[in-house]
Protein backbone atom coordinates (compact mmCIF):
# COMPACT_ATOMS: atom_id res chain seq x y z
CA UNK A 1 0.00 0.00 0.00
CA UNK A 2 1.34 3.77 -1.34
CA UNK A 3 1.14 6.78 1.01
CA UNK A 4 -0.19 9.61 -0.46
CA UNK A 5 1.39 13.12 0.96
CA UNK A 6 -0.31 16.57 -0.41
CA UNK A 7 1.41 19.91 -0.42
CA UNK A 8 -0.17 21.83 2.33
CA UNK A 9 -1.17 24.29 0.09
CA UNK A 10 -3.53 22.06 -2.27
CA UNK A 11 -6.70 22.83 -0.16
CA UNK A 12 -6.91 26.13 -1.51
CA UNK A 13 -6.54 25.06 -4.97
CA UNK A 14 -8.96 21.83 -4.72
CA UNK A 15 -11.72 23.95 -3.56
CA UNK A 16 -11.83 25.95 -7.23
CA UNK A 17 -11.74 22.67 -8.85
CA UNK A 18 -14.97 21.53 -10.79
CA UNK A 19 -16.99 18.81 -8.93
CA UNK A 20 -16.56 15.74 -11.75
CA UNK A 21 -12.56 17.09 -11.64
CA UNK A 22 -13.07 16.64 -7.81
CA UNK A 23 -14.33 12.92 -7.53
CA UNK A 24 -11.86 11.40 -10.84
CA UNK A 25 -8.86 13.46 -8.33
CA UNK A 26 -10.24 10.83 -5.27
CA UNK A 27 -10.30 7.87 -7.64
CA UNK A 28 -6.65 8.87 -8.29
CA UNK A 29 -5.77 8.55 -5.25
CA UNK A 30 -7.44 5.86 -4.62
CA UNK A 31 -5.70 4.16 -7.04
CA UNK A 32 -2.60 5.45 -6.11
CA UNK A 33 -2.56 4.23 -2.26
CA UNK A 34 -3.81 0.28 -3.62
CA UNK A 35 -1.49 0.02 -6.87
CA UNK A 36 0.85 2.70 -6.96
CA UNK A 37 2.21 4.16 -10.69
CA UNK A 38 1.96 0.83 -12.29
CA UNK A 39 -1.91 0.76 -10.91
CA UNK A 40 -2.36 4.37 -12.93
CA UNK A 41 -0.52 3.25 -15.68
CA UNK A 42 -3.27 0.47 -16.30
CA UNK A 43 -5.88 3.40 -16.35
CA UNK A 44 -5.68 4.49 -20.11
CA UNK A 45 -7.54 8.20 -18.77
CA UNK A 46 -5.06 8.99 -16.68
CA UNK A 47 -2.32 9.19 -19.33
CA UNK A 48 0.13 8.37 -16.68
CA UNK A 49 3.47 9.39 -17.98
CA UNK A 50 7.10 10.57 -16.28
CA UNK A 51 8.21 13.62 -16.53
CA UNK A 52 11.63 15.17 -18.34
CA UNK A 53 13.43 18.25 -17.91
CA UNK A 54 13.38 20.73 -14.74
CA UNK A 55 10.60 17.81 -13.64
CA UNK A 56 12.68 15.14 -14.38
CA UNK A 57 11.65 12.93 -11.46
CA UNK A 58 8.04 13.85 -11.45
CA UNK A 59 4.73 12.06 -12.87
CA UNK A 60 2.03 13.45 -14.17
CA UNK A 61 -1.74 12.22 -14.34
CA UNK A 62 -4.43 13.55 -16.63
CA UNK A 63 -7.66 14.29 -14.48
CA UNK A 64 -9.12 15.98 -17.41
CA UNK A 65 -8.59 18.14 -20.57
CA UNK A 66 -6.92 21.07 -18.61
CA UNK A 67 -6.38 19.46 -15.06
CA UNK A 68 -2.83 17.14 -14.10
CA UNK A 69 -2.25 15.77 -10.91
CA UNK A 70 1.91 15.86 -10.93
CA UNK A 71 3.34 13.47 -8.00
CA UNK A 72 7.13 12.02 -7.37
CA UNK A 73 8.33 9.64 -4.67
CA UNK A 74 8.71 11.56 -1.50
CA UNK A 75 12.19 12.27 -0.07
CA UNK A 76 12.51 11.77 3.95
CA UNK A 77 14.29 14.62 5.56
CA UNK A 78 14.96 18.06 4.73
CA UNK A 79 12.20 21.07 4.79
CA UNK A 80 10.09 19.43 2.23
CA UNK A 81 8.64 16.85 4.88
CA UNK A 82 7.06 19.93 6.72
CA UNK A 83 5.30 21.05 3.67
CA UNK A 84 3.65 17.92 2.69
CA UNK A 85 0.85 16.22 5.09
CA UNK A 86 -1.08 13.07 4.69
CA UNK A 87 -3.53 13.57 1.85
CA UNK A 88 -7.26 13.80 3.05
CA UNK A 89 -10.72 13.12 1.25
CA UNK A 90 -12.12 15.93 -0.17
CA UNK A 91 -15.71 14.87 -1.28
CA UNK A 92 -17.46 11.66 -0.97
CA UNK A 93 -17.60 9.24 -4.29
CA UNK A 94 -20.18 6.20 -4.29
CA UNK A 95 -19.28 2.88 -5.57
CA UNK A 96 -21.59 3.68 -8.45
CA UNK A 97 -20.16 7.13 -9.77
CA UNK A 98 -16.67 5.30 -8.89
CA UNK A 99 -17.87 2.41 -11.56
CA UNK A 100 -18.83 5.54 -13.94
CA UNK A 101 -15.33 7.25 -13.59
CA UNK A 102 -13.01 4.79 -14.15
CA UNK A 103 -15.04 3.22 -16.78
CA UNK A 104 -15.32 6.89 -18.75
CA UNK A 105 -11.20 6.86 -17.97
CA UNK A 106 -10.50 3.24 -19.51
CA UNK A 107 -12.68 4.67 -22.84
CA UNK A 108 -15.61 2.17 -22.54
CA UNK A 109 -19.08 2.68 -22.72
CA UNK A 110 -22.08 0.95 -20.87
CA UNK A 111 -22.84 -1.51 -23.95
CA UNK A 112 -18.69 -2.23 -24.69
CA UNK A 113 -18.45 -2.91 -20.80
CA UNK A 114 -21.59 -4.93 -20.78
CA UNK A 115 -19.63 -6.97 -23.46
CA UNK A 116 -16.76 -7.52 -21.59
CA UNK A 117 -18.33 -9.00 -18.04
CA UNK A 118 -21.55 -10.42 -18.96
CA UNK A 119 -23.22 -7.80 -16.76
CA UNK A 120 -26.31 -6.35 -18.40
CA UNK A 121 -25.91 -2.77 -20.08
CA UNK A 122 -29.05 -2.00 -17.65
CA UNK A 123 -27.96 -2.97 -14.48
CA UNK A 124 -24.11 -1.12 -15.15
CA UNK A 125 -26.21 1.66 -15.61
CA UNK A 126 -28.42 1.15 -12.27
CA UNK A 127 -25.49 0.58 -10.23
CA UNK A 128 -23.56 3.81 -11.87
CA UNK A 129 -26.90 5.62 -11.21
CA UNK A 130 -26.78 3.96 -7.24
CA UNK A 131 -30.15 2.09 -7.77
CA UNK A 132 -28.54 -1.23 -7.52
CA UNK A 133 -26.09 -2.12 -5.04
CA UNK A 134 -22.66 -3.03 -6.40
CA UNK A 135 -22.26 -6.34 -4.36
CA UNK A 136 -18.62 -8.01 -4.34
CA UNK A 137 -18.74 -10.54 -6.90
CA UNK A 138 -20.09 -7.93 -9.30
CA UNK A 139 -16.87 -5.27 -8.45
CA UNK A 140 -14.11 -7.91 -8.65
CA UNK A 141 -15.65 -8.78 -12.74
CA UNK A 142 -16.06 -4.96 -13.49
CA UNK A 143 -12.39 -4.44 -11.41
CA UNK A 144 -10.95 -7.19 -13.48
CA UNK A 145 -12.15 -5.85 -17.24
CA UNK A 146 -11.48 -1.97 -16.10
CA UNK A 147 -8.24 -3.30 -14.44
CA UNK A 148 -8.55 -1.37 -11.07
CA UNK A 149 -8.40 -3.28 -7.43
CA UNK A 150 -11.87 -4.14 -6.65
CA UNK A 151 -11.37 -2.18 -3.80
CA UNK A 152 -11.31 1.22 -5.88
CA UNK A 153 -14.75 -0.08 -6.95
CA UNK A 154 -16.19 -1.52 -3.81
CA UNK A 155 -15.18 1.15 -0.57
CA UNK A 156 -14.00 4.02 -2.31
CA UNK A 157 -12.03 6.17 -0.30
CA UNK A 158 -11.52 3.66 2.47
CA UNK A 159 -8.77 4.37 4.67
CA UNK A 160 -7.10 1.83 6.58
CA UNK A 161 -5.27 2.15 10.15
CA UNK A 162 -2.41 1.82 10.60
CA UNK A 163 -2.62 -0.86 13.04
CA UNK A 164 -5.53 -2.63 11.52
CA UNK A 165 -5.22 -6.51 11.43
CA UNK A 166 -5.28 -6.50 7.71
Amino acid sequence: MWRIDEHRRVGKQLDALPREILKRYEKWKDIAMLSGPPGLGLIRGFHDEALRGEWRGFRSSRLGLQYRVRSRRMIIGGYRVKTFRPARKCIEVSAGESVRIIRELQGYSQNELSRLTGIPQATLSAIENDRVRLGVERAKVLAQALSCHPAVLVFPGWEVARDSAA
